[in-house]
């Protein structure tokens, strides 16, 4: 029986069929654009690196073992050789189209926040539906109107305001008190999207409120997750493109990730702006393998039920 995860992992290549199919997004120019450190793009190289490192297929929280668990690795998608954020953007938007079609979950190692405009466009595409559900837990918004600019600070706005993204079956965890404009706020009122700050969180826990995003994001349809990384407290993860003090310990982030992958439902995770560059002693990454594995072990809690 396998012992670590990293003997679940095969190439995509290699296994056609599966569970989960990771896919790296090396690209961070969006966060250059919003004034953020660049380096996110060697993110899914860090993740996959402490993923097979320390990992193993055993929960005992949840007394879940993985050992059964397919997960193909379609590796990273060709967007750092390219100077052309449009091009870069179609590139994300058809590859996780296809990966999407191919398998029934699928895992975006990332990456700057931007990507999540054509992962979710990807997820529309890919699901012949209408507007589709999400949650995205982070520090910030990430809702600014800026036309003609796609930015990591602007993916949730484009989406809500194309229709793409149903705001009523939108949740945003975790803003901080400080981080955001009331504008932005506004707008998300307006949208009909719930917004749980990050005070509510560490109030109450996080298991409740994600339980009902989930049950929000999922109830007309297809849904996501995103995770950006910057959403934690800089004690934990300090390699993020925009870090800060406070922020969600690593308990609420495996929680999130955990309920994530029990929802059959949620067929986009994603992990964002790791910043590798400013890591110590891997610390960033690991809490992102963490998190990775939590999502996991939902996922197999689920198919062994």
């Amino acid at each position: 029986m396998p012992t670590f995860i990293r003997d679940l992992l095969r190439p995509a290549a290699e296994l056609p069929q599966a569970d989960v199919c990771l896919v790296g997004l090396p690209l961070d120019f969006g966060t250059v654009l919003e004034g953020g450190r660049a380096g996110a793009a060697g993110a899914p190289e860090a993740i996959r690196r402490e993923l097979r490192r320390y990992h193993k297929t055993y929960n005992l929280e949840h007394n879940v073992s993985l050992d059964a668990l397919r997960i193909a690795d379609a590796g990273n998608l060709d967007v750092r050789a390219s100077p052309d954020h449009e091009a870069n953007h179609q590139t994300i938007r058809a590859e996780l189209t296809r990966l999407l079609h191919q398998y029934p979950r699928v895992v975006v190692l990332g990456g700057s926040h931007d990507g999540t405009y054509s992962t979710v466009r990807a997820l529309l595409d890919a699901t012949n539906g209408h507007a589709v559900g999400g949650i995205n837990l982070d520090a910030h918004a990430d809702v600014k109107d800026r036309p003609g600019l796609l930015s990591s600070g602007t993916p949730f706005g484009k989406l809500l305001r194309e229709e793409v993204l149903a705001g009523e079956r939108f949740t945003e965890i975790g803003l901080h008190s400080n981080l955001n404009t009331r504008e932005d706020i506004d707008f998300l009122h307006q949208q009909q999207a719930t917004i749980v700050p990050l005070a509510h969180v560490q109030q109450d826990g996080m298991a409740e409120y994600m339980r009902r995003a989930l049950r929000r994001a999922t109830a007309a349809g297809p849904a996501f997750v995103s995770f950006d990384m910057d959403g934690c407290a800089e004690a934990y993860a300090p390699a993020v493109s925009a870090p800060s003090a406070d922020g969600f310990t690593p308990r609420q982030a495996t929680e999130a990730a955990f309920l994530a992958g029990k929802e059959p439902e949620v067929l986009l995770f994603e992990l964002v702006e790791l910043n590798p560059l400013f890591d110590r002693d891997n610390q960033t990454a690991r809490l992102a393998a963490t998190i990775l594995t939590a999502y996991l072990t939902g996922v197999a809690a689920t198919l062994s039920a």
